[in-house]
């Protein structure tokens, strides 16, 4: 899709519901006809991921009634709530696993450093810590 220099661009969110993508702009309302406060948002459907961007843009220029090419939707997808607590817990597992294999990898510096300012060669740090010659050299850079 060709954005025009005039685009407009929209903030919309997509959730799982059953076994579709539901799509919400809520920039885009009506008045309800019953009238009131409530107001009706202008909401589409999409089979799969990859078709979420494209109904967005679609629903976004129907409603508007303007080229797609004048659209831009930024689409935020919003998992199933088990899902999203899981993928929250990972993210921090991975988190604190990044840290201590970092924190390990200093260690290991930290030990060759001392074995060989102590004057142990690089291959005898290898044999000792039973690692590779090209490990140690590795943390010794």
């Amino acid at each position: 899709m060709t954005i025009t220099s005039n685009t407009r661009t929209l903030e919309a969110r997509a959730y799982r519901d059953g076994k579709w993508w539901t799509i919400e702009i809520p920039e885009l309302s009506s008045p309800s006809p019953r009238g009131g406060d409530t107001r009706i948002i202008a909401m589409g459907q999409a089979r799969t991921v990859k078709d979420i961007q494209p109904a967005a843009v679609d629903l976004a220029a129907a409603w508007l009634d303007v080229p797609e090419n004048s659209i831009d939707v930024n689409v935020t997808i919003e998992l199933p709530e088990p899902a999203a607590e899981l993928l929250i817990e990972a993210k921090k597992n991975e988190e604190t696993a990044r840290a201590a294999v970092s924190e390990a990898a200093r260690q290991w510096r930290e030990v060759v450093h001392a074995l060989t300012a102590d004057g142990l060669s690089q291959a005898d740090a290898a044999r000792v810590l039973n690692v590779s010659p090209q490990r140690i050299s590795q943390l010794t850079r």
